[in-house]
């Protein structure tokens, strides 16, 4: 008769189950991250919530959302939550936002290279753009421009409405992209709407723009669209180069 193996005991079970579990559930939620399921700046479902439709233990979720934050896929959100945060687990060098902080030069450049981002991903948003992604970006787009609203949102609410096209683009790899770049884009808003392009008459242009912008999209005209994002962008170029000739010594 061959030997009977030991049966393990249920200290080693246990010991083993959780890590092999969880990471299992960090696969999971990594397919469910670069397949677009969840976007970057989305909230996760509570720890509660991934368990049951997993059907695995409260313990190996938080062990699997602990991994993924290590990794820099996820982060912790203050109040509670975890948020996407890329899906490559890469952040952005905070090199480059105090570039973009120091250099009106710096900031054109960043300006031209959303250009031609930008310009494609207004073009997709046209074709694919769901009747509930345009009816966020008119949200997005009244948030932005309303007068009631403290100037001190001003730069958040131009990258959200940005990030809605992004998102209204149908490309996962685009979104991902321009949430990689989060805070240089942040920093870079944060120099135009305060710093060095405020005042009236430009904020009715960004206004027009903006305006125009998504129209387009709503209409389902992706040359109108790719035009309205170039002019916009164009011409914040063009403040730029103003503001750099006017700029003291």
């Amino acid at each position: 008769m061959p030997p009977v193996k030991p049966v393990p005991s249920s200290d080693t079970v246990d010991a083993n189950r959780p890590k092999r579990i969880a990471d299992q559930v960090a696969d999971k939620l990594l397919d469910m991250i670069t397949a677009g399921i969840f976007l970057p700046g989305d909230r996760l479902p509570g720890e509660r919530q991934l368990a049951e439709d997993m059907k695995v233990s409260r313990v190996s979720v938080r062990a699997a959302l602990q991994k993924l934050k290590t990794r820099g896929y996820l982060r912790a959100v203050q109040g509670g939550g975890t948020e996407v945060l890329s899906s490559t687990g890469v952040e952005m060098d905070t090199a480059m936002t105090d570039l973009v902080r120091d250099s009106l030069n710096n900031l054109r450049d960043l300006q031209e290279i959303r250009c031609t981002l930008e310009t494609w991903a207004a073009r997709r948003a046209a074709i694919n753009a769901s009747d509930e992604d345009i009816e966020l970006l008119r949200i997005a787009y009244r948030q932005a421009h309303d007068p009631r609203r403290a100037p001190k949102y001003r730069a958040d609410d131009d990258h959200r409405l940005h990030m809605m096209i992004g998102r209204a683009s149908g490309s996962i790899i685009y979104y991902h992209i321009m949430k990689m770049l989060h805070d240089v884009l942040q920093a870079a808003l944060t120099e135009i709407r305060f710093n060095n392009l405020s005042g009236p008459s430009f904020d009715r242009m960004v206004q027009e723009h903006h305006y125009a912008i998504v129209e387009a999209i709503a209409a389902r005209d992706p040359d109108a669209s790719e035009k309205a994002m170039s002019e916009h962008l164009q011409a914040v170029i063009e403040y730029f180069k103003l503001a750099a000739v006017n700029k003291p010594n």
